[in-house]
């Protein structure tokens, strides 16, 4: 493969000409974002219906916790015979 040089100079120099002009921190050395009443409103309605759709029992919810937990606590464990199994079972089409 052949990489050809930059045959118009003035790309470099528009490149170069687009980097910032000074590097000053800002004070406090933090970043601040706002959210409109609109995108926060949008994001509860969101949440909200997410909630409203969930069809799981409460056994499974305390299922989905118990492993979340785990694996945040890094004691989950997976038998790696199961993983497979499960693959095979994919694979070849048996459930």
């Amino acid at each position: 493969m052949k990489i050809n040089p930059i045959a118009n100079p003035n790309i470099l120099r528009s490149y170069q000409a687009t980097r910032p002009v000074s590097d000053k921190k800002v004070a406090g050395g933090r970043d601040e974002v706002t959210f409109s009443e609109e995108a926060l409103s949008f994001s509860k309605a969101l949440a909200d219906a997410r909630e409203a759709i969930e069809v799981r029992t409460p056994d499974e919810r305390t299922h989905i916790s118990d492993i979340t937990n785990a694996i945040r606590q890094g004691e989950y464990k997976v038998s790696s015979e199961e993983v497979a199994e499960k693959i095979l079972e994919s694979v070849s089409g048996r459930r």
